[in-house]
């Protein structure tokens, strides 16, 4: 006997190690950026004010728990290894607790349900990590609760349970007094209203917690919602996971007393549950997994680090383009002072293609902030950052960074300060932050840095609200103060053609040509030129238009076949649309 009990230790033993190995590389293989993209939101500040601050609410135990293996997710593959491990323990032991409500029978893979409910929800960016953490702090409490024998005390138990889980972990509280309550109701039911009082213990704090002004809605203190994102909603498939786990748990609990199982169910049970798990995973990664999703966070991670050939890159091999990828790509052509250029190149379709106006989600508000800071536009540039930044709590690393740089560009010392002083509390931004303190009340440094000193030659002292007359007139004002920085140029004259004006573009290029902001003319600068002047003869030598660029306009006017990668061809399509 105890060596079939070895055998089976060590079978389980390998069993759990391969599910953790395929757990790692398949969220490494569909995931990786999407952790870069958490840790990007969530920065843990070693600071007891914060700490404070997070952990008296409901919740914020879990929360902190979170944010502190978030942290981590900066490393690479520390993302999917902290994940996975922590998604193998959570299926461990919710197949444990099974098999202490059904010790006859030993289904221990159908604990993997709702933990790749989970794991697969936890790809949604308005999902939090803490979510996990609180359904992880439910079953062990569960777990704890079957280990008791007596009724008297695991009604004790589960009163003081609900009551600290409301606290340590929020909204999970209600999933773990219901599991009290089904388990009160099936294994003890002369005693079941003592099982009762969790419940009533839940709805009670909840109750305080609103009057207190800590949530706006109860579904935020008793339900899944509370662990998204509160401007998002997440749709019912939020609370699949809860939904799961209850019904593998009632029914476990209905086969409490059921005898004498045969060994070739058992053996059948194996199957059966490699089916249900497969298939479950099959339509889980189905419903829930967006590869849109992935891919915009993938380019979030290059826009951060500044990866201008990898996006280029990387939206050519998708065979979907985009606002979002093509917002990405010119952002990237523009760095790389290619935009007036190769603008053509690729896909666009109008304004859009350049900057999004319909701000969505604080995600692509900072996409849009760092379009704007390309741009030399340090006004909207930081009013894109700060909005993204303070609705997800104001704790983005990212947004820390690029708030310093830009209140630095504006001499805004205190400011400036301010966010250095969050990020030096951190354990992978400290040096960085550290290394901006020279930059403080010095501004002889600050115009003299590559970055902050160009940044700081944008700002436009003109007395009227940024984008008032226009993105277009804000950037002339940029353009003026300094030419030098000519990504700001590349970018008015792209919205000009993108937008067709043409008379604005030809004046654009006669008030700026043969400065330091437009010394020479580009290829996608030359076609829009030689289409606003419809083809002047005299004005093309004056301005250098090549002689290739006047034989293509020739073909597009004369209704000839002309190249793809030509404006006349953005033409022929924006005309038809």
């Amino acid at each position: 006997m105890n060596k079939i009990l070895v055998k089976r230790k060590y079978f389980l033993s390998l069993v759990w190690t391969v599910i953790f190995l395929v757990l790692f590389f398949c969220l490494q293989h569909i995931a990786a950026f999407h952790f870069f993209f958490m840790e990007q939101w969530q920065t843990f500040i070693y600071d007891g004010a914060f700490i404070s601050s997070v952990l008296f609410q409901p919740g914020g135990f879990a929360q902190l728990v979170a944010d502190f293996l978030i942290q981590f997710f900066y490393i690479p593959y520390c993302g999917a290894l902290i994940s996975s491990l922590l998604f193998t323990f959570l299926a461990w032991l919710t197949g444990r607790l099974l098999e202490k409500l059904v010790p006859q029978i030993y289904f221990p893979l159908l604990g993997l349900l709702p933990v790749l409910s989970i794991m697969f929800l936890q790809l949604n960016i308005n999902y939090q990590l803490s979510g996990t953490i609180a359904f992880l702090l439910c079953v062990t409490a569960l777990y704890i609760l079957t280990c008791f024998r007596s009724v008297k005390l695991q009604v004790i138990y589960s009163i003081l349970a609900a009551f600290l889980l409301f606290l340590l972990a929020g909204p999970v509280a209600l999933l773990f007094s219901i599991s009290v309550l089904l388990f009160g109701l099936l294994l003890h039911f002369r005693y079941s209203y003592f099982f009762l009082i969790p419940v009533i213990i839940t709805v009670f704090l909840s109750v305080v917690a609103m009057h207190l002004g800590i949530a706006g809605e109860y579904k935020y203190l008793l339900l899944p919602d509370g662990y998204f994102s509160w401007i998002v909603q997440g749709g019912n498939i939020i609370y699949q996971p809860w939904i799961v786990f209850l019904v593998i748990f009632c029914t476990f609990l209905l086969l409490h007393y059921a005898k004498n199982i045969k060994k070739k169910l058992q053996v059948l049970g194996l199957v059966i549950q490699v089916v249900i798990v497969s298939y479950f995973a099959y339509y889980t990664f189905s419903t829930l997994y967006d590869p849109n999703d992935e891919f915009f966070k993938e380019l979030s991670y290059y826009v951060r680090t500044e990866q201008w050939n990898r996006i280029i890159q990387r939206t050519q091999e998708m065979n979907i383009d985009n606002y979002l990828y093509q917002n990405c790509r010119n952002l990237a052509l523009a760095e790389k002072g290619e935009l007036g250029e190769k603008l053509f190149n690729y896909s666009q379709d109008g304004l859009q293609s350049i900057y999004l106006t319909d701000i969505a989600s604080p995600y692509i508000s900072m996409l849009v902030g760092d379009i704007y800071f390309s741009m030399g536009h340090m006004a909207l540039a930081q009013r894109r950052i700060f909005e993204a930044n303070e609705s997800t709590g104001n704790t983005s690393a990212y947004a820390f960074q690029r708030l310093i740089e830009i209140n630095l560009a504006y001499g805004a010392y205190p400011v400036a300060e301010k966010y250095i002083s969050f990020l030096e509390k951190t354990l992978f931004y400290k040096d960085w932050a550290h290394s901006y303190r020279r930059f403080l009340g010095n501004d002889k440094a600050v115009d003299n840095d590559f970055l902050l000193g160009a940044k700081r030659r944008c700002i436009f002292p003109e007395n009227c609200f940024s984008g008032q007359f226009g993105i277009d007139s804000d950037l002339k004002h940029i353009i003026d103060h300094n030419p030098s920085y000519r990504i700001s140029i590349q970018y008015l004259g792209s919205i000009y053609l993108l937008i067709y004006d043409m008379e604005e573009f030809r004046k654009m290029v006669e008030r700026y040509y043969g400065t330091s902001a437009l010394p020479v003319l580009s290829r996608a600068f030359q076609e829009g030129f030689i289409a606003s002047v419809e083809g002047d003869s005299i004005t093309l030598k004056r301005y250098h238009i090549s002689d290739e660029v006047i034989k293509s306009y020739q073909s597009f006017i004369h209704h000839e076949p002309v190249g793809e990668n030509t404006y006349w061809n953005y033409l022929l399509h924006y005309r038809g649309n």
